[in-house]
């Protein structure tokens, strides 16, 4: 079947008032073409300003679902009652608006198979679920696993098992658990952990955990062996990452972004300096299959 593009959908989905309500803060989205060159380094180019479209609003968490399509959670200065997710055709210079319900969605993620794309939906209680969309509107959506209230973010590992970053209650620690889509017991895998989950090529998962409050890993856990790695330390201060289809990691401090390569460095290196962007300030970054990189930046 061949795969709908999700920036042809809007899904006007029906829900009541929701108790999300405030103003998030503002956030730009860059677009660079990367090229690796002999010295094995990945240099970004050709920059790209993605969010002119919402130039004072909330537009973060950058997820490709193709790679000429870029899913954004979007707030407009207007609105303090929700995020909705937004698609930015890259090839035709186009935003459509993806989601349009009085519930707060974010986290857009396509889901394995192609057929669907999952969300953390805020709903009215407060309750944060993983909920499943369909990209050819066949239907209104659904939870993916309605037991599990207190989702903040998400990583399929395969179409049948998710990586939970849990928002710890009665001031407990985030945590990282797996679980099934079936529903099975979740197992939760290591506590005080970072917003970064992300499927490295060899099957595992990489994600942050905060051994102190200044002190931060990126860790990899093996979900055949059931075993973690420690690859190295974040970059000072920062708990985002993405990673490259050769399995390089990218990450930043401040203006500077930075790149790992565990096959040939030990630690970071820094790549470009995106001051000269006007940038101040990298947060969270996404990468495509074919080698785009879209960088959240104040």
């Amino acid at each position: 079947m061949r795969k709908l593009s999700i920036a042809a959908l809007a899904l006007l989905l029906c829900a009541p008032s929701v108790v999300f309500s405030q103003k998030l803060e503002h956030f730009d989205v860059l677009l660079f073409a990367m090229n690796r060159k002999p010295d094995n380094l990945w240099y970004p180019f050709a920059p790209r300003f993605l969010t002119q479209f919402n130039p004072a609003g909330y537009n973060n968490q950058p997820q490709f679902f193709s790679p000429q399509e870029l899913c954004l959670t979007v707030q407009l200065p207007a609105d303090t009652t929700q995020t909705d997710i937004y698609a930015l055709n890259l090839l035709l210079n186009t935003t459509t608006r993806v989601t349009a319900t009085s519930t707060a969605e974010y986290s857009p993620t396509p889901v394995p198979g192609g057929r669907r794309f999952s969300a953390v939906r805020v709903e009215p209680n407060g309750d944060q679920r993983l909920w499943s969309y369909p990209l050819d509107r066949s239907d209104n959506g659904q939870p993916v696993l309605p037991s599990v209230t207190n989702v903040g973010y998400h990583c399929w590992l395969r179409d049948t098992l998710l990586a939970l970053f849990l928002v710890g209650k009665n001031e407990e620690p985030h945590a990282l658990a797996v679980i099934g889509t079936g529903e099975q017991r979740l197992q939760r895998i290591a506590s005080s952990i970072g917003r970064s989950l992300h499927l490295l090529p060899d099957g595992r998962l990489a994600f942050v955990q905060k051994a102190t409050e200044q002190t931060w890993y990126i860790k990899a856990w093996d979900p055949v062996k059931k075993t973690t790695d420690l690859l190295l330390k974040t970059p000072p201060g920062s708990e985002d990452f993405a990673v490259l289809s050769d399995g390089t990691l990218l990450s930043g401090t401040g203006s500077k972004l930075l790149q790992y390569d565990p096959k040939r460095q030990t630690d970071w290196v820094e790549i470009a300096d995106l001051s000269r962007y006007g940038v101040k300030k990298i947060t969270r970054l996404a990468v495509s299959g074919d080698g785009k990189l879209a960088v959240v930046v104040q």
